[in-house]
């Protein structure tokens, strides 16, 4: 718990040309997602995630949550899958899950070169459910 904090207090302290971070409603699920040049995690986070420090290299991090009928919201268990495009190449992404107290999400790691522009297409299933969450965004990223 206290590195989801962590990253998440991280992630509100970045200047908006650092991190990418949005949410995305589908029904009852909503998807968050952000990316980041995980040179922005202090050493320690990115050790505890075991995430390679670099300003060329980003994380793509996405939650899944469902909306509850009383109010609120609960992170959920999901098949995530998805590639990342730029101009000429496709690439699948490598997620891998992190379940934590209270959180569960889903961390891509991959290199880029400076103002390249790539393109996320993510196929995301909840678990027990059959529908399929289709997300597709595009940022650039730039090297500091």
């Amino acid at each position: 718990m206290k590195r989801l904090l962590a990253m998440a207090a991280l992630l509100l302290a970045l200047p908006w040309q650092a991190a990418f971070a949005e949410m995305q409603a589908f029904g009852r699920y909503e998807v968050y997602y952000s990316l980041f040049a995980s040179d922005f995690l202090r050493p320690e986070i990115a050790r505890a995630y075991g995430i390679v420090r670099a300003n060329d290299r980003a994380v793509l991090n996405i939650a899944v949550r469902r909306l509850e009928p009383a109010g609120g919201s609960v992170p959920i268990k999901a098949k995530v899958e998805g590639t990342r495009s730029d101009l000429v190449h496709t690439r699948d992404l490598e997620l891998r899950e992190v379940i934590e107290e209270g959180a569960i999400y889903y961390l891509a790691e991959f290199p880029f070169r400076n103002d390249e522009t790539h393109y996320f297409k993510v196929r995301i299933h909840p678990d027990g459910d059959t529908s399929t969450l289709d997300l597709q965004f595009k940022q650039t990223l730039y090297v500091d």
